[in-house]
């Protein structure tokens, strides 16, 4: 069985991106390590680029006999250029719960195809694949993609993390989430309400958890009474939650070696 759930909680998501391939670069798997992304291929290229302060203008282009600049020669030394050519690693694009919830479903189905497949072959061979050399599903974004749906609520997430969390262990996988350790709308310490807002627009009443508005006057002010805790109450019924620190030493183990050369 796969160990507990990791939440790593870091404020840039290239030491995240990092984090991953340093792992990639030291285990042995005949099944390629995962990482899902919750936004477009695009808007994933823009958000590692702003957190390496790299204008978009300076992305390099496959049809161009110009030298690089300094600035692309960096991208190329960059988690960007390492998860775009590596072959140890499948990157998947989810930019809705939609998207991740039919992948999850698919990647379950597929591992228990491969079993069978493996289960009639001469050559199988039972094998106990320690927690070092278990493939990994690393997640990016996940808060986001549910703060932009009527899914932001600990309902809504809990059954999210259901899901990641049975889909892991189903295909052996050891799972990783990246959790912004800033961001006040969707960080670690966000506040969620306890129920999605679909269940709230179905009840008209004023003040309770369960329906309506869920505000009640107090001291001339409302106070809104949907908030039950932070995104960490939530993370920590599923995960372990770890600062980035905690991971770094993992990752410094390779000295100055750029990404793509861990993946060499």
């Amino acid at each position: 069985m796969p160990p507990r759930p990791l939440a790593i909680v870091t404020s840039s998501p290239c030491s995240f991106l990092t984090y991953c391939i340093a792992r990639s670069a030291t285990t042995s798997s005949t099944t390629k390590d995962t990482i899902i992304i919750c936004s477009t291929r695009g808007a994933f290229i823009r958000e590692l680029l702003i957190d390496l302060h790299l204008p978009v203008a300076d992305i390099p282009t496959d049809d161009t006999d110009e030298p690089l600049t300094d600035a692309q020669e960096l991208i190329l030394h960059t988690p960007i250029a390492a998860l775009l050519a590596t072959d140890t690693i499948s990157i998947v694009y989810c930019p809705t719960i939609h998207h991740i919830r039919a992948y999850l479903s698919s990647l379950t189905s597929t591992h228990i195809t491969a079993l069978h497949a493996r289960k009639h072959s001469e050559d199988a061979n039972t094998t106990i694949i320690d927690d070092e050399r278990q493939p990994y599903l690393a997640i990016h974004g996940l808060l986001p993609l549910h703060h932009l749906s009527t899914e932001w609520s600990a309902q809504g997430l809990s059954r999210t993390l259901a899901s990641i969390s049975d889909t892991a262990t189903a295909t052996s996988r050891t799972l990783m989430l990246s959790i912004s350790a800033d961001s006040r709308a969707f960080g670690i310490a966000a506040e969620l309400p306890l129920i999605n807002s679909r269940m709230m627009r179905k009840n008209t009443r004023q003040k309770g958890f369960y329906g309506g508005e869920g505000f009640e006057q107090e001291d001339g002010e409302r106070q809104d009474l949907r908030f039950i805790g932070s995104v960490r109450d939530v993370l920590g019924r599923w995960c372990r939650v770890v600062e980035g620190a905690a991971v770094e030493g993992d990752v410094k183990r390779f000295g100055d070696r750029s990404s793509q050369e861990m993946l060499v």
